[in-house]
């Protein structure tokens, strides 16, 4: 799902935190965003910080309306790829997310592609608030190659962060990292040619 933070940092400052981008980008954030994306904290812990960077009190609904506006929408011919690509090769889905976010992108999912037809696409979900690892470190990608004895060299990670990526790498998988101007779809067939 596309991200664009840019998006939550005008959210914030219409209700009045002028600063957010010092809280939080995707590079480097204040450490209750990775405990929450951790699932070490809860979606009211993570609220109430939120609020103390407030100079009035800001409701549930809110914060969670600011929070959410990063969130793209998944283009119908991604998800036809994903859908295509599922019938030949095992797909698993790793992101960095959080309790927050799950609810809403899941809700605009089964809206756009029915319900459960996106999660279906792949043999498991693994979201970083469940694994309580998060994408650079190294035990999430381990973690599934592990769960379903996978072979690292036979993997092939996609990421649009570069960090990402390379944490894959560092794990022994072969990685793509994919920014929005290029073609995935080439590069992901050239990559598995050479299987």
């Amino acid at each position: 799902m596309p991200v664009d933070v840019d998006k939550t940092t005008d959210e914030f400052e219409r209700l009045g935190l002028k600063n957010f981008h010092e809280l939080y980008t995707l590079k480097k954030q204040q450490h209750f965003f990775d405990d929450f994306e951790r699932g070490k904290t809860t979606a009211q812990v993570f609220r109430n910080e939120i609020r103390k960077h407030y100079n009035r009190p800001l409701s549930d609904e809110e914060i969670d309306y600011a929070w959410n506006a990063m969130l793209g929408e998944v283009a119908p011919e991604r998800f036809e790829f994903l859908k295509d690509l599922g019938g030949r090769y095992q797909l698993f889905l790793l992101s960095n997310t959080n309790v927050i976010h799950h609810v809403a992108f899941i809700k605009s999912l089964n809206t756009t592609f029915g319900k459960g037809n996106f999660e279906s696409l792949f043999i498991h979900a693994y979201y970083s608030f469940n694994t309580k690892h998060r994408k650079p470190e190294k035990q999430i990608y381990e973690l599934v190659m592990r769960e379903h004895n996978l072979k690292p060299q036979e993997c092939v990670f996609i990421d649009d962060n570069m960090d990402n990526a390379k944490g894959a790498q560092d794990a022994g998988m072969n990685a793509i990292h994919h920014d929005k101007g290029m073609e995935i779809e080439k590069d992901l067939q050239a990559m598995m040619s050479a299987f």
